[in-house]
């Protein structure tokens, strides 16, 4: 009996033990993943499902803007383990919950995921910042869901633009008063100021490589350098003071007129109250590279090695923020705080703890050495290497600074107003918001496209650009601010500037995409007084002329509808003024009697005149036109006689210069004798119509049978000849011959020669 109440007890136990706890349990939050970014504005939450007593399973989720959901929006409760949202709110930051439901019994929430919703349009590489492109490039971006379009703004100016420094020194530091007082300095003690409009310099008493620039009001300004170096602006004139540090200093702050702190090498801190400089205790030993101040108890600085150092108003304490050197560090308020450094490092301090950001940069891996940056009512920016400048408007993005020089110093001031510099005396100005000139193009782009086809944009133009997402709720900000530069003309190929050409030569200039027509000059005066003008719809195009040797000039610009690029850079040819000739090879012996006469053509050449002559004056010239390039002689020459050739070109209006005079000799007598011998049997001319003359040479008097076969053998002409000793000549005429080629055959018993000949 006790045994058995003993098992209902427990029975009793573990029944009431089930009744106490909830039926299901809360669901595991799936995508997207915590604290996750650039998530869409119509991002869909997801979880895991969960099983409970009944078939009945439902879930309820929550999404809020405060962790505490005290603003939460409910989503009906669904049976799905997804929902889908909609019109979320740029760059702003969710939380977001689930629970399950058995029935009417609810389980816990679910643990509270976080994600930020990307807060604008991300630009691909292409085209890459700065590069040069055609008239009609492709823009492409990140496609964002879950919005209604895009926009996408296009303007020739830009709110940075280059100042004129004067000076080529590497300038490290500036520093806005106001915008009629600005400061900058840099290395050899150069002192710089700009009344808003123009940079001058200005003595500062110092030849040591200045660092950095602090002003606490148009008369208390101070830089500091190499070697301890620290000078004060009075309003008047700069001074130098003593920094009791003989070590590098590369920083400076001061909170107001009566306190201020410096830092450099090897951990050095000053401190400047009671009207005196004073080394102070920082703990450290390694380099510091910035500090800033936001009141006389409270300083930031940051330096080599993840190190960030913090003033209470008595001591220095060290701490370290993320893995990299830290270079520049900048103070809007005491809950607002940022450092950059190596590698594209940023770091958000909120008043807490500081919280790595990171740079929008067309979706490849942001890792430019940042040096400097300065923030101001939550707008900022912060440069380094290269000329990158990346901007905080909502997020860090990278934008176009204009410049490939690396950049070392930058101050904002306000929302529209800034200044940047850096090596080769490099100096950036920003005077507005950009994006407002005359030639300021907005373009409402389809929500599906990802790229966007311009076309027909001015030559030789550099072009700015942004985008941002629109949806019924809300606007992102806009995207980085990249550049393009229109390739202002094309360049001259072919041929060579100097070449020699002929008569009739090719024109070949670089492709330009995008537009209608190239115009083509062609003058042969330098300056172009009288051009001949032609169009091609291609990169190439055949010039003629009609003068030997001339000198010509060439350009090419290309055209569309609404603009026409530079002229390319001019280039010049002579056309040829000498033929040059090539068999009978010069000194040559033993050439028939009614030999081949070739020369190298020249393109465009209409005609040639041949003068071939026994004596080297060409006395007694026998003279030929011809519009080949090569003459088969007519008539026989004499035999063991030296003779003269040269050849120039003519056209209508022009004769060339003659060629080089060559000279050869013609076999002598050689004839048939008890045998058949190529050599002893000359046809001329050949080419020819039918019409032509056999020479032969003969010993003897024989009979010879002379017959004229087809290519398939078939004889077309025949004939017996009798030879007597000496030369011989036979004309024949067989005009009824068709074009071809056709087989001579001189036969005399057993023994036969064969020469082709041409009928044409």
């Amino acid at each position: 009996m006790k045994k058995i109440y003993s098992i209902l007890s427990l029975f009793l136990l573990v029944s009431l033990a089930m009744s106490a706890q909830t039926r299901i349990y809360a669901p595991a939050l799936n995508a997207p993943e915590n604290e996750s970014r650039s998530q869409m504005p119509n991002v869909v939450l997801d979880w895991l499902a969960v099983t409970g007593i009944t078939l009945d399973i439902t879930y309820e989720a929550q999404l809020a803007v405060t962790p505490d959901f005290t603003d939460a929006v409910t989503f009906p409760r669904t049976d799905l383990t997804s929902v889908q949202t909609s019109d979320l709110i740029f760059g702003e930051f969710y939380y977001w919950r689930v629970r399950a439901f058995d029935g009417t019994v609810a389980s816990d929430w679910s643990e509270i995921w976080s994600f930020q919703v990307t807060w604008t349009v991300s630009l691909t590489s292409v085209p890459s910042d700065g590069s040069n492109v055609y008239v009609n490039p492709t823009i492409q971006w990140r496609t964002i869901s879950g919005i209604s379009k895009y926009q996408f703004q296009m303007d020739t100016s830009y709110a940075w633009h280059p100042g004129v420094s004067g000076v080529t020194s590497m300038l490290n530091d500036t520093y806005i008063v106001n915008e009629g007082n600005i400061w900058a300095v840099g290395d050899d003690g150069v002192v710089l100021h700009s009344d808003g409009l123009t940079w001058t310099s200005v003595e500062s008493g110092v030849t040591a490589d200045l660092k950095s620039v602090y002003f606490i009001d148009a008369t208390h300004g101070y830089a500091v350098g190499a070697a301890g170096t620290v000078i004060f602006y009075d309003g008047t004139t700069w001074s130098a003071q003593e920094s009791q540090t003989t070590n590098d200093l590369l920083g400076v702050s001061f909170a107001d007129v009566t306190k201020g702190f410096a830092v450099g090498t090897g951990g050095t801190i000053i401190s400047f109250a009671d009207n005196a400089w004073s080394v102070a205790v920082s703990g450290i030993t390694t380099d510091i590279y910035d500090v800033a101040m936001i009141s006389e108890s409270n300083a930031w600085a940051c330096g080599k090695s993840k190190m960030v150092l913090h003033y209470d108003g008595a001591s220095w304490t060290n701490q370290e923020v993320g893995s990299k050197d830290l270079y520049g560090i900048s103070f809007q308020d005491e809950s607002n705080g940022w450092v950059v450094g190596k590698l594209g490092t940023i770091y958000h301090y909120d008043g807490a703890a500081w919280i790595q950001q990171l740079v929008s940069s067309s979706g490849s891996t942001f890792n430019k050495d940042l040096v400097s940056v300065s923030v101001d009512n939550y707008k900022g920016y912060a440069v380094g290497v290269g000329g990158t400048l990346v901007a905080l408007n909502g997020g860090w993005t990278l934008v176009t600074s204009g410049t490939s020089k690396d950049l070392k110093g930058v101050y904002a001031y306000g929302d529209n107003f800034g200044a940047i510099v850096g090596a080769s005396g490099t100096v950036l100005e920003k005077t507005d918001v950009g994006f407002n000139s005359p030639a300021l193009k907005t373009i409402s782009v389809n929500s599906s496209w990802v790229s966007l086809d311009l076309e027909a944009l001015n030559f030789g133009q550099t072009y700015y650009y942004h985008m941002r997402a629109i949806h019924g709720s809300d606007t992102s900000a806009w995207s980085q601010v990249k550049s393009m530069t229109t390739f202002s003309s094309v360049s001259n190929e072919s041929p060579g500037n100097g070449d020699i050409v002929d008569l009739e030569f090719l024109l070949e200039w670089s492709k330009y995409d995008g537009i209608v027509d190239f115009v083509i000059e062609v003058d042969s005066d330098e300056t172009f007084s009288t051009p001949q003008v032609m169009y091609a719809d291609t990169a190439a195009i055949d010039y003629i002329s009609n003068y030997f040797g001339t000198a010509y000039f060439w350009r090419v610009a290309a055209e569309h509808a609404f603009d026409r690029s530079d002229w390319s850079a001019p280039s010049s040819v002579v056309t040829i003024d000498e033929v040059t000739l090539t068999t009978p090879l010069d000194g040559s012996v033993d050439i028939a009697v009614c030999p081949k006469f070739v020369w190298e053509t020249i393109n465009g050449c209409p005609g040639y005149e041949v003068w071939v002559s026994k004596t080297s004056d060409f006395t007694d010239p026998m003279i030929s036109e011809v519009t080949t390039s090569y003459m088969q002689c007519s008539s026989q020459m004499e035999r063991n006689i030296v003779y003269y050739w040269k050849v120039r070109g003519t056209t209508a209006v022009d004769t060339s210069g003659w060629s080089a005079v060559r000279s050869f000799t013609t076999e002598g007598y050689i004839g048939i004798n008890e045998y058949l011998n190529e050599e002893a049997i000359t046809v001329y001319p050949n080419p020819n119509n039918g019409d032509f003359t056999i020479l032969v040479e003969s010993y003897s008097s024989d009979e010879y049978a002379v017959n004229i076969s087809d290519l398939t053998g078939r004889i077309v002409y025949s004939e017996l000849v009798s030879f007597v000793p000496g030369e011989n000549a036979v004309s024949i005429s067989v005009p009824s011959l068709q074009q071809g080629i056709y087989s001579l055959i001189i036969s005399r018993g057993d023994e036969s020669i064969t020469k082709k000949i041409l009928i044409n």
